[in-house]
């Protein structure tokens, strides 16, 4: 069965959820450090993809970084 847009982003949409969740239920000090980490992997893969592929890189870390505490 062919994957559509659609079904991609709501999968998507359920991982960032869980990874919000998960990083939300880390200790504080945890979490501070967790924030920069990621951060340097998102610039790191940036330069790896299409400037679209790189725009929903910046979105999802936006939204991600939503739950920082």
């Amino acid at each position: 069965m062919p994957t559509d847009l659609q079904t991609l982003q709501g999968e998507v949409i359920a991982l960032r959820c869980c990874l919000a969740a998960l990083l939300s239920s880390l200790p504080p000090d945890i979490q501070r450090q967790t924030w920069p980490a990621f951060e340097r992997l998102t610039e790191l893969m940036r330069d790896q993809l299409s400037p679209a592929g790189a725009a929903a890189l910046d979105r999802a870390a936006t939204s991600l970084g939503a739950f920082k505490g």
